[in-house]
């Protein structure tokens, strides 16, 4: 196959033509668009690759569009880069969209870019390809580190768990901090994330192997567990491109997987999850150093740096205080603040810490247990917007049944 790519990154180009397709491949490689051309010229091309470094978008959508009418059956891919500001890139990603072409979202490294367009070319798929069945991600973050990310987001894929007939995985990516394993009563023998090192970075890690050492807690409802790393000081060795493959594992794994990652970007979990999730979900309290300082410095302006606008999270409150004093800031003050929409919160439960300390999560998320509801009531808006079928309760069963059965002895 004949393929073009356009780009003056020299580490990048190196990086994508030295990728082991499975059929044998003719480069054409130009730095400027109009070179391209001319090297091309009575070359029929399968593939062309082109950064959007190259032309501004005006020419670029121009030079596109003459691509596609020269050959329908061109496959076009865009790289899209972090250079330009995110409302831009946002611009680009809709024109790839308008005119059905396969892209690369900005923030990826050179890794995972190459890794990405072996397999579209070995017909897998781009960023936003669907031609197998894969599940959803939903990513957490917290404005600040410690204030109950955890809790939150471990009970609202407690709660899927419960109310859906899907397949559900909770990923522990807070490669510094772990401490779900703890909060379950499982610190002994438990496989946590550093055991999967040696496969993410050969990326031979599988469906079955993922599902193999995930912890299914007892009671959990058929929740697949991954604890998080445990060696802290090799927390930034993870590369983006095996935290990547993870996630892509994931997707082929389960239906829905939760991900809970550092409320700090400075590892590659936080940035790759967050640009991989299909929902991102930010965690704050009603401390303003947390809804404002730390939210703006963080999610507003490193988020923007990889493309990541603010208004594409939903917001979720925790602490909550249901009788805050008139003095104290508001539900109504965070999302003034942040502008996002409020999916749901997470009062401050006085035995929370006891119950974690303990090993007894999960009495927080018991029948009964206020918890519960206000995770339920998050889990619940996921469910009506992915549609995902809901699992029938016993007592709905038992309803049912007997109204069948009136009606088949009235008649």
């Amino acid at each position: 196959m004949n393929m073009g790519l356009i780009s003056n990154d020299q580490r990048l180009i190196d990086e994508i033509i030295n990728v082991v397709y499975m059929k044998p491949l003719d480069w054409i490689v130009a730095s400027e668009a109009e070179d391209f051309a001319n090297k091309a010229k009575g070359i029929a091309l399968s593939h062309v690759i082109i950064s959007d470094r190259e032309l501004d978008y005006s020419h670029l959508e121009v030079y596109l569009e003459d691509l596609q009418q020269q050959n329908t059956e061109l496959r076009i891919m865009v790289m899209l880069s972090n250079y330009h500001d995110a409302l831009i890139n946002d611009k680009y990603v809709k024109m790839c969209k308008l005119m059905r072409l396969d892209y690369i979202q900005p923030g990826r490294s050179t890794a995972v870019i190459a890794d990405d367009i072996r397999a579209w070319v070995d017909g897998a798929g781009g960023d936003q390809a669907n031609t197998q069945p894969r599940g959803k991600l939903l990513a957490f973050v917290g404005s600040t580190p410690n204030i109950g990310t955890t809790l939150a987001s471990f009970g609202v894929a407690y709660s899927l768990a419960l109310e859906t007939s899907k397949k559900v995985g909770f990923l522990c990516l807070n490669l510094k901090s772990s401490k779900l394993h703890r909060y379950l009563g499982r610190e002994e023998h438990v496989f946590t994330l550093d055991g999967l090192r040696a496969e993410l970075k050969a990326q031979s890690l599988t469906p079955d192997r993922l599902l193999q050492v995930c912890d299914k807690p007892k009671g959990g409802h058929g929740l697949h567990v991954l604890y998080g790393n445990m060696l802290r000081e090799q927390a930034e060795f993870f590369s983006p491109s095996e935290i990547v493959h993870l996630l892509r594992v994931a997707r082929r794994s389960f239906d829905i997987c939760i991900i809970e990652v550092n409320a700090y970007w400075d590892n590659a979990a936080t940035v790759c999850g967050l640009l991989e999730a299909d929902s991102r979900i930010v965690v704050t309290t009603a401390d303003i150093a947390h809804f404002q300082e730390d939210f703006s410095r963080w999610i507003k302006q490193v988020g923007s740096v990889f493309g990541l606008q603010a208004d594409s999270f939903e917001l979720l409150a925790v602490q909550t205080d249901w009788h805050a004093k008139h003095s104290e800031f508001t539900i109504k003050d965070i999302r003034k603040e942040t502008q996002l929409h409020l999916i749901g919160q997470v009062s401050k439960h006085a035995d929370a810490l006891s119950r974690c300390n303990q090993g007894k999560l999960l009495d927080l998320l018991a029948a009964g247990h206020p918890m519960l509801e206000e995770v339920g009531a998050v889990s619940r808006k996921f469910i009506d917007y992915y549609k995902w079928p809901r699992k029938v309760s016993l007592r709905q069963a038992t309803w049912l049944q007997k109204m069948i059965t009136g009606r088949r002895a009235a008649t």
